[in-house]
């Protein structure tokens, strides 16, 4: 059984820019979970993974924080998926 919430969602999702807003938000979720498991893997701070790639902390930790609105830059994504032994792979799917 659904919650009210998931049926509130359910019934925003139809709107298409609620839509494009919440499928933004969950690929930034989804990023910022992805690079703070593996940064944390490598036993790497958030300071150590800023150098290795040549930007601040700050950097990172706005990449850590979902709810942060701005989108990294793919060459960020890049060069912090190298950092960590991966390879960004970008998609369009239905």
């Amino acid at each position: 059984m659904k919650s009210d919430l998931e049926k509130h969602i359910e019934r925003q999702l139809k709107d298409k820019g609620f839509r494009i807003n919440f499928d933004k938000a969950e690929a930034k979720r989804i990023l910022a979970q992805e690079i703070a498991i593996l940064r944390k893997a490598q036993h790497l701070s958030q300071a150590q993974l800023a150098k290795e790639i040549k930007t601040t902390q700050q950097v990172i930790s706005r990449l850590a924080r979902h709810r942060d609105k701005r989108m990294p830059s793919l060459e960020l994504l890049d060069r912090v998926a190298r950092a960590l032994n991966r390879k960004l792979i970008i998609s369009l799917q239905s």
